[in-house]
């Protein structure tokens, strides 16, 4: 069983892929591509790197009912990957994948580790520390050039003439888009990544999908689908708690 759900990778590390979990769950391959993408989105800044490590985006060529091929996004996924994905996998029959999956880990390693020196086992601890303080010092060094870079802006705004003239209050839904603009500056992601966290906790803390409602016309946005069905304070909430959170990290 060992051999169908994993495998060995680089550094003797036992590895499965995204094929093999969608076959063993029963799910599309894409679905479990869309769940880990899910993952990636979702880790915070504290959490990003270490589920980026999990995970390695490769693709492949899928033939076509017409003939031709078309290039697929696949993931492939250590053990803690694989862990973290399947939490999202209910039911008894999930359950049963889970164990035969865990089973499957623990039979790959442990015949490698019976093939394995002292030695070896030594040196490819090293190897993997050695990587890993790579990273870790290739983001710390990445974090200082952003604060930097936010501490130059800081000095360049407090330095500009401002005006005592009054002016107009924002609308909510200004204020929305004012606070996700600030949110993605100050988090360094993109403006479309925090509308799709907003709108993915808008549906899991309301129960409210912007899709069940139609729009009024073609190219009304999901703001202002909002504004006419009177939830534009839920979404305002959900901003205003994130950027909360941000400033208490």
């Amino acid at each position: 069983m060992a051999n169908e759900l994993v495998f060995k990778g680089q550094n003797d590390q036992v590895l499965t892929n995204s094929i093999l979990v969608a076959e063993k769950f029963g799910k599309e391959p894409n679905d479990v591509v869309r769940a880990i993408d899910n993952l990636l989105q979702n880790a915070d800044n504290e959490c990003d790197a270490k589920v980026r490590d999990m995970f390695v985006e490769y693709t492949e060529d899928v033939p076509q009912p017409n003939g031709g091929v078309k290039s697929a996004r696949r993931f492939i996924m250590n053990r803690d990957g694989f862990t973290l994905l399947a939490m999202g996998f209910t039911g008894k029959k999930a359950l049963k994948f889970k164990l035969e999956y865990i089973a499957a880990f623990n039979s790959m390693e442990n015949a490698l580790k019976r093939h394995l020196s002292s030695a070896q086992m030594f040196a490819m601890q090293a190897n993997i520390n050695l990587e890993y303080e790579k990273r870790i010092e290739n983001i710390e060094n990445e974090i200082a050039e952003i604060k930097k870079e936010q501490e130059e802006n800081g000095k360049f705004l407090l330095s500009v003439a401002m005006s005592s003239e009054e002016l107009p209050q924002l609308s909510m839904r200004d204020n929305i888009r004012q606070l996700v603009n600030k949110y993605a500056s100050a988090m360094n992601i993109r403006q479309q990544d925090v509308w799709h966290k907003i709108y993915d906790q808008l549906y899991y803390l309301y129960h409210i999908s912007i899709r069940n409602y139609k729009k009024a016309r073609r190219d009304e946005s999901k703001l202002e689908i909002a504004e006419r069905n009177h939830f534009l304070d839920k979404i305002y909430n959900i901003i205003s708690n994130m950027v909360r959170e941000s400033k208490a990290a």
